[in-house]
Parts: structure tokens; C-alpha cells; sequence
């Protein structure tokens, strides 16, 4: 009995232990799943608004902007007020109260400050016309999701706290079953010990020898009950042991489910902490390296959007078999989630080891997948730390592994880089300034100034550019050269990119109300372009200003965004041209220019990069660069413009050589929105434009 007593113990700690591994992990989950939504919803609802409060707080009518609060309200649940300071007056709307939620719906305080979700408040800078500035404030609140993860994590404990009542039970009447029938067996072995004989008398015994040969058969017949009963204890001993067996097999797999990815079956994050330390311990004690090898798939979020999330998760298998086919016994592979994978390469002996396997596993990585009937290519990025003995933990490689796989995107993708010591501080340095970025975006310190384009020859203004420019609290107005590139290798690029679209249409729409019907030209960095659902997205943000024609809408794109994949960005110029949009291919010559590119790349206009212009007057072999992108457009029956026409000597030239449109200092600096109607209506082309003429023999 005391053998089976001793069991209760270690079983019960055991189902205790695995219960708070597995609830400590869903709350992180479920938590961070949830934050994520919360503050995601509330950066798409301070764009929607930054872009609609904007156009109507230049109306004096305050019940207006009122009205486009208070609709803004069920937008989102958690946004809990919002108020607009411009114009001299404060409008402020509050959400109205929601009743209180019943007592099995509370989250409790303690709950809260464990989840460790906070209110958001965001104050976005809006500039006015005339100079003026106004902020919208907005308060979220996080109570809705912090109930939906109460909810989650209190259904998974209840039904946790059933399973465990029940198997305690079943193991209290298994305990108790067990010393019965020991007792019993006790029992039947003491009755048996004299022998099982049946005695039957002759005839003629005497009265005393039949009266105990009766005493001693009724024995011998509880004995035979007893067997009985005994039989039927092990049938009902069998049917518990079954049920144990049972019971071990769910803890185990309550066990293997805490410690392993339900999705692809590596180990998760959880285990790699344990084998992580495991690991550096045994290559502290055997002088051995490590690599710390993190890999993050290329482009995975556009192939799930293509495919649907079912294929993604198969395809996610499929990587995950093939690093585990490659650790095999001497190393160790795991999920840490979504499509990011670790491996440990174990007991190496050189940094040149190391990237002998890592070459064997990327060319594995690299290989065709098979997605709903079809070869899809997918490539990994691998950011690598080595330990070589030093005092660091498995937090920090793991830390230095995740900044190697930034420099592998940044350097082209599907490679692998090894973290540099040397280029940590300035790895962090620009993470932080990415970020300095994006509040900017949030904050409302973005602004768009426009360049005019006019034809020198009739001295028409023919359009504008749209350039982004950063207005900075303490370094003043920053150029995009300034700022973009720390930017545009992340998603960052694209919700910018979004924005400056939503402000040049909204701008158009105010200047065509007036009259002025010019086409404007936006710049679309190449990982935005080159997005798969661009052209739908597009689509709706034009959907937002119906005043505003998709012809009056040009698209510029650097030549070089084009050369990764000439067809995609062909069928994606050729959908953006069946809405009407117009395109230019920006700083034409500095790249791989030739009549094939052009060919292929079904564009309606050219851009002459400035740095060619700025020099025809004194390099001929700028000159003659010119002189060939011109041609080449007259070829192809193409409109070219020149950039960086910085005097009346340069717009003669150009006109000369059969290039009439431009844009540049020597016509007009870029300008705030509101400058531009002033300047079109004093702007007079030099005479010496109108007097140069075209001639063949320039070409």
C-alpha cells in the first residue's frame, strides 16, 4: 500500500507542473496576439482619420468635423475619445458607455496587470492652410481585448481543472481498488494454506465424523466463493490498469504538446530554452564552438496571401522536414513561430565547418516546395552567432543571430551573414531610427512639397511631383535621401508609400475643385511596388477620392526596381495602366538602360537623371547620354522629361536636342501645397525657351 501512496505525490506535482508551462505559454500568446491587433487597429484607424479630419478642418464648421469624430467612434471598439484642437477651438467626442459587463465576464486586476496591455493615447500634428497646425488626440483603451484574453485563457482553465479532477478520481479509486484486493489475496492464501480436498464419509460413520465432514465441505466452499471473487477483481483490476494506461498516454501528450510546435512537430520555443543551455554548458566543457543559426523565410506572407493559409501551413511543414532530416542526432532544429526556425550546430570545430553546412543546408532550403499541385520557390534568410567560449547567454546569440538576419534581407536575401560585434551598435542604432520614423508617420510629421513640370517650349505648366519630406522637431525639414533608406527594405516603405498616395489624390481633389486639373506624379519605392496585391490596394485607395481621375494619377518607379523580376513588375504596370494611371521610369540611365528593358517594360514616360543633365553643358559624354536617352524615347514613342534644370542655359539646350518638359531649380524649387497656385499663376517661361528650336541634326 505505501508503494501505491508514493505515487500520488510525483503524479500530482507532475500534472501541476505541465498545466503551468502550458498556461504560462497560451497567456504570452494570447496576449501578444491580441496587443498586436489592438495597437495595429488603432495605427490603421490615426491614418484613416489623419486623412479625413485633414481635408474637413479647413471648414469653419465645427459640427462638421464633429460628425466625422462621432462616426469615427464605432470604427473601433476600444477607441474610447477622440479631440480636435484647430482653428482656435477644441471639439472633444467620448465614446458613450457601454453597460457593465456581467461578473463572469470581469477581468480581474490581477489578471490585467499580468497580461500588461496599456491604454493608447496618440497625438497626430495636422498641418492647416495658412500655416496654422491642429492635433487630433485619441484614447484606446484595452478592455476588449484584455477580456477576450481572459475569456480564452479562463475556458482552457476550466475545462484544464475538469481533466485534472477527473484523473485525481480515477487514481483514488484505482489506490483504493488496489488494497482491497490485497486484502483479499491475504485472505485466500491464509484459508487456503491447509489444502482444497472435499471429504466425503462412508457409510456407517458416525454422527460426529458426518457433522465435521460438513463443517469442513461448507469451508471448502467459501473457499471456491472466494475464488470467484477473486477472478472477478482481476477482470476489474485489468479494466483500471487499462485506464491507467490510458490516463499515462494523455499525459504524455499534454507533456509532448507543452514542449513541441502542434504544426510542424519540431520542438518549440520552450524546449530550445532547456537544450539551448544543455548545449552551452557541454561546449563550454569540451572547448567546442556553436552556431546559433536563425532563419527567417523570404517573401512567406505573399505566398500565404497567394495560396491561402492552409498551403502556407504545409509549406511550413515541408521546411520544417527538411531541417530536421539535417540535424538528425548531432544537432538541434526548433520553431520559435510564424516562419521563423533555430538551428544549433553542435561540437564544431571551426567557423569554416560552420559554413560548410550552412552552404549544404541553403541549397536544401532553396529546392522547389510543393504547394496545391505546383513547384513554388522559397528561399531563407539565415542570420548565424558563434559561440566560441565566451561569457554570453543563449538570450543574447539568439539576440545577435536576429540582427545577422536583418543584414542578410538588406544585402539581397536568400543568404546567410554572420553576426559582426563590430556592426552591433550600429545595427541598434538604426533600429531605433526606423523607429524615430515611424512615429513620424503616426505623429503627423510627414509633409508632401510639389515640384512643378512645365513644357519650356509654350511655357505651360503641365504637372507635379510629390516629394516626402520629414518635418522634424529638432533637425528642422529633412529630404527623403535623409531619412527613406533606413526605411525601405521593411513593411515601413508601404504604409508611407500608402500615405503619400492619400495625400497627393486628396490634393489633387482640392485643386481640381478650383479648377486646376494637373497631373501629379508619385514615387513608389520597390518593395511597395512590388507587392502582389499593390494594384488592389491601389484600387481602393482611389475608391477613397472619387473627385480625382486615375489619369491624373503618374506613378514613378526607379529603373532598377524592375530588374529582380522584369515580368511581375510588367503585369503589374500593364494592370495599373487598365486603370488609367500613367507611369515614368525615374533616373533612366544610371542603371542597365537598353532597348530590350524598354521593350519589356511597357512605360509611357522617361526620366533623364539630373546628375546627366546638371553636367551636358560641360561633359560631352553627359551630352551625349542625353542625346541617346532622348532618342531612345522618340524610338519607342515614348514622352521624356529631364530632371535638374537648374538655368535658361539648360532648357535651351534640352529643347534643342528635342526634349521639352522639365522640372528642376532653375523652374521652381519644391513647395508647400498651398505656394503652388501663386507660383503657376506668376510663372512666365524664360523668352530664350520660346525662341529655341528643335533640329534634326542635334539627335
Amino acid at each position: 500500500m505505501g508503494t501505491y501512496s508514493r505515487w500520488f505525490l510525483p503524479i500530482f506535482l507532475l500534472i501541476l507542473a505541465v498545466s503551468a508551462v502550458r498556461y504560462h505559454t497560451l497567456l504570452t500568446t494570447e496576449t501578444a496576439q491580441a496587443d498586436a491587433r489592438y495597437r495595429g487597429e488603432a495605427r490603421q484607424l490615426n491614418l484613416y482619420l489623419a486623412n479625413t479630419v485633414l481635408p474637413l478642418s479647413v471648414r469653419t464648421d465645427g459640427a462638421s468635423v464633429q460628425q466625422v469624430l462621432r462616426t469615427a467612434l464605432p470604427l473601433n471598439r476600444n477607441l474610447a475619445a477622440i479631440a480636435w484642437h484647430g482653428g482656435g477651438a477644441r471639439i472633444e467626442v467620448l465614446a458613450d458607455s457601454q453597460p457593465g459587463p456581467a461578473p463572469g465576464e470581469q477581468v480581474p486586476a490581477w489578471f490585467a496587470r499580468l497580461a500588461g496591455m496599456r491604454p493608447i493615447h496618440n497625438r497626430l500634428q495636422v498641418s492647416l492652410p495658412g500655416g496654422s497646425d491642429g492635433v487630433l488626440e485619441l484614447q484606446y483603451t484595452p478592455d476588449l481585448p484584455l477580456l477576450q484574453v481572459w475569456q480564452a485563457v479562463r475556458q482552457q482553465a476550466m475545462l484544464s481543472a475538469f481533466n485534472i479532477a477527473l484523473i485525481l478520481v480515477l487514481l483514488g479509486l484505482l489506490l483504493a481498488s488496489h488494497r482491497k484486493l490485497l486484502a483479499r489475496l491475504a485472505q485466500a492464501i491464509e484459508r487456503l494454506r491447509g489444502g482444497d480436498f472435499t471429504v466425503r464419509m462412508a457409510a456407517g460413520a458416525t454422527p460426529e465424523a458426518q457433522h465435521l465432514s460438513r463443517a469442513f465441505n461448507g469451508m471448502v466452499g467459501d473457499v471456491g466463493e472466494m475464488l470467484t471473487s477473486l477472478q472477478a477483481s482481476r477482470q476489474q483490476l485489468g479494466a483500471q490498469l487499462t485506464e491507467t494506461v490510458h490516463m499515462q498516454q494523455v499525459l504524455q501528450k499534454m507533456s509532448w504538446q507543452n514542449y513541441h510546435d502542434v504544426l510542424t512537430g519540431l520542438p518549440n520555443r520552450a524546449a530550445l530554452a532547456a537544450r539551448f543551455e544543455q548545449e552551452l554548458f557541454l561546449a563550454r566543457e569540451r572547448q567546442r564552438l556553436m552556431a546559433v543559426c536563425l532563419f527567417d523565410l523570404d517573401h512567406f506572407q505573399a505566398i500565404n496571401d497567394r495560396y491561402g493559409a492552409e498551403a502556407g501551413d504545409d509549406l511550413l511543414k515541408q521546411v520544417a522536414g527538411r531541417l530536421h532530416e539535417f540535424t538528425g542526432k548531432s544537432h538541434y532544429a526548433a520553431r520559435l513561430g510564424g516562419d521563423e526556425f533555430v538551428l544549433l550546430l553542435c561540437g564544431q570545430a571551426s567557423v569554416d565547418s560552420i559554413e560548410q553546412q550552412l552552404q549544404v543546408l541553403m541549397r536544401e532550403l532553396s529546392l522547389p516546395y510543393q504547394c496545391d499541385q505546383q513547384a513554388v520557390q522559397l528561399t531563407a534568410s539565415a542570420g548565424i552567432a558563434v559561440y566560441a567560449g565566451k561569457d554570453m547567454n543563449a538570450e543574447s546569440l539568439l539576440r545577435h543571430a536576429d540582427h545577422a538576419v536583418y543584414q542578410a534581407k538588406l544585402t539581397g536575401r536568400n543568404q546567410y551573414h554572420f553576426f559582426d560585434s563590430h556592426l552591433d551598435e550600429e545595427v541598434r542604432t538604426h533600429h531605433n531610427q526606423r523607429t524615430e520614423v515611424r512615429h513620424a508617420l503616426i505623429n503627423g510629421e510627414l509633409r508632401l512639397h510639389y515640384q512643378p513640370k512645365v513644357n519650356m517650349r509654350t511655357g505651360a505648366v503641365v504637372g507635379m511631383e510629390a516629394l516626402l519630406r520629414w518635418q522634424h522637431a529638432q533637425r528642422g525639414l529633412l529630404a527623403p535621401a535623409q531619412f527613406l533608406p533606413l526605411v525601405e527594405q521593411t513593411d515601413l516603405i508601404i504604409d508611407i508609400g500608402e500615405w503619400v498616395l492619400r495625400q497627393a489624390l486628396w490634393q489633387m481633389q482640392r485643386w481640381g475643385a478650383v479648377g486646376r486639373q494637373w497631373v501629379v506624379s508619385v514615387n513608389i519605392a520597390a518593395r511597395h511596388f512590388q507587392q502582389p496585391d499593390f494594384v488592389l490596394r491601389l484600387k481602393t485607395i482611389l475608391g477613397e477620392f472619387p473627385g480625382v481621375r486615375a489619369s491624373m494619377l503618374e506613378i514613378e518607379i526607379l529603373e532598377s526596381s524592375a530588374l529582380h523580376d522584369v515580368e511581375h513588375v510588367r503585369r503589374i504596370i500593364r494592370a495599373c495602366q487598365a486603370l488609367g494611371i500613367t507611369f515614368a521610369l525615374d533616373d533612366f540611365g544610371t542603371g542597365y538602360s537598353s532597348m530590350s528593358y524598354l521593350k519589356r517594360l511597357p512605360a509611357n514616360i522617361i526620366k533623364i537623371d539630373q546628375s546627366f543633365v546638371h553636367n551636358m553643358l560641360n561633359d560631352r559624354d553627359d551630352l551625349h547620354l542625353v542625346r541617346a536617352v532622348i532618342g531612345l524615347a522618340r524610338s519607342f514613342q515614348l514622352t521624356v522629361i529631364a530632371e535638374g534644370v537648374e538655368s535658361i542655359a539648360h532648357g535651351e539646350r534640352l529643347i534643342e536636342l528635342g526634349c521639352d518638359l522639365a522640372q528642376g531649380y532653375g523652374i521652381a524649387r519644391p513647395m508647400p501645397a498651398d505656394a503652388v497656385p501663386d507660383w503657376a499663376n506668376n510663372y512666365v517661361a524664360p523668352p530664350q525657351w520660346r525662341a529655341a528650336k528643335y533640329t534634326e541634326d542635334q539627335i
